[in-house]
């Protein structure tokens, strides 16, 4: 079966589905003509290891490309490496600087990569402002010395940066468009994937802009605010001492994040209504691959967390062999390795999350946070690498050698912890399957820094648990 993942960066489960904004008609037709994971939990909070993950099937702690590492330098073959083995066409097509060549292993087996960006804008410094707030940004510039031989190289690498924080995926969609229609003349078998970049910070409000149109004082003025709001949270500052988000920069970036949410949906459907003819033998995974924070938690962007809006995000797969439901069982997106590994000999779907004996024999799934070391004023408690064990009704989380245990049913906010502890006081026995499973990723911390033992979390028996 040919292959085509899309991933919409930084898209959430909790904005959608709901009598709120955004409005998303086509998300909805969704979860009625294909199979829909409601539950469906990312091992990461944000892109690289969730998305190594998805192309190894192993957890940040096995695979290791996460904040400390910054690349893949794993031994295990990415999906891409497989699938190019077995004779597939790969392409990558994104903006986001995550799949750049600079990021180690990242684009193992990526025959093409291909990235659309917007032309600059006349008369607007906002884009360019924006990111030299972003540290990565500021550190690339001061490592290589900005006025040096390299000065022009520099130049462009910040120009291109800028410009990938405008909106650009319409141009990524009309391109998958041509490359499916050539591939399909060609009898090609392929794995396209796109990472789709819109919904992404600073979550542009129009088509064309990361400004909404100034038509009033108002407009201006939210404008100068977004800009504000965007500039303290692209510097991390809501993990130091002492930060604090004005009420109207919060409320508006949200409500710029569900506006790109609405244009996403749009421009998706058209998408898929034009792409119909060309994907009748090609299984078709659209997801998000992480959450977004506005203030839960005292956080913003995806960043420093196990809960669930950072990592519970929509899931919709279509497959010739899979039933279309809606399910609500838990699944990880870790878990789609093996599906696209299984579309590769055929559309048997059994030992796969679209086989609901699967899923009832894995009723439970681990996330993991590696804390990012660059940032010095960063609060002690963020200091501290996460392990979280999800099941349907519970959630464990480990934050060194403390443990917090939170019931999902009464509790779905996570706004305060049933119980606590220490690990070496051991858990209440009501918790003891979803214990062993944080353990376990546990144990895989400890494995990295030069201490303990890591399990193989792939082969716990987790039966028993609700």
């Amino acid at each position: 079966m040919n292959i085509l993942l899309l991933v919409i960066d930084s898209l959430r489960a909790a904005s959608l589905g709901t009598a709120d904004d955004p409005r998303t008609p086509f998300f909805d037709e969704l979860s009625r003509r294909w199979h829909t994971f409601t539950r469906a939990y990312a091992t990461e909070c944000w892109t690289l290891p969730s998305h190594m993950s998805m192309f190894t099937g192993l957890l940040p702690s096995q695979h290791g490309a996460h904040f400390q590492t910054m690349g893949y330098f794993g031994e295990p073959l990415t999906l891409a490496e497989h699938l190019t083995k077995a004779g597939y066409a790969t392409e990558i097509v994104t903006r986001n600087p995550v799949f750049d060549p600079m990021m180690p292993g990242v684009l193992r087996g990526i025959q093409r990569r291909t990235s659309l960006l917007a032309p600059f804008p006349r008369f607007s410094p906002a884009p360019l402002l924006l990111a030299l707030t972003k540290p990565r940004l500021r550190r690339q510039v001061r490592e290589t010395g900005f006025f040096h031989p390299n000065q022009a190289a520099n130049a462009r690498f910040v120009m291109d940066f800028a410009r990938r924080l405008l909106p650009g995926d319409a141009l990524s969609l009309d391109y998958l468009l041509d490359r499916l229609t050539d591939l399909r003349r060609d009898h090609s078998r392929y794995f396209l994937f796109c990472n789709l970049f819109d919904v992404h910070a600073p979550y542009c409000p129009t088509e064309e802009s990361l400004l909404e149109p100034t038509q009033s004082v108002q407009s201006l003025r939210r404008n100068a605010t977004a800009l504000q709001a965007l500039a303290l949270t692209g510097r991390h500052q809501y993990l130091e001492e002492g930060f604090e988000m004005p009420p109207k920069g919060r409320d508006l970036l949200l409500k710029r994040y569900h506006r790109a949410i609405e244009l996403m949906d749009e421009r998706l459907e058209r998408f898929f209504r034009e792409a119909e003819p060309l994907l009748g033998d090609t299984l078709v995974i659209l997801c998000g691959d992480h959450g977004e924070s506005f203030g839960e938690h005292g956080l913003y962007l995806h960043d420093a967390s196990v809960f669930d809006i950072n990592l519970r995000v929509p899931l919709w797969i279509r497959h010739p062999a899979a039933s279309v439901e809606s399910t609500d069982d838990v699944v990880s997106l870790r878990s789609l390795f093996d599906v696209m590994m299984r579309a590769v000999v055929g559309p048997d779907v059994r030992g796969t999350i679209l086989d609901p004996e699967y899923r009832a024999r894995n009723p439970v799934v681990l996330a993991e946070h590696f804390y990012y070391p660059r940032l010095p004023r960063m609060k002690a408690q963020y200091r501290k690498n996460l392990a979280a064990a999800i099941s349907r009704r519970s959630k464990l989380v480990t934050r060194g050698m403390e443990w917090e245990h939170y019931d999902l049913l009464t509790d779905p906010c996570e706004e305060r912890a049933e119980s606590r502890g220490s690990m070496t006081l051991g858990l209440p026995s009501k918790d003891h399957s979803i214990a062993r499973c944080a353990t376990a990723s546990l144990e895989a911390f400890r494995q990295r820094f030069g201490c303990g033992h890591t399990s193989d979390t792939r082969k716990l028996d987790l039966g028993g648990l609700q």
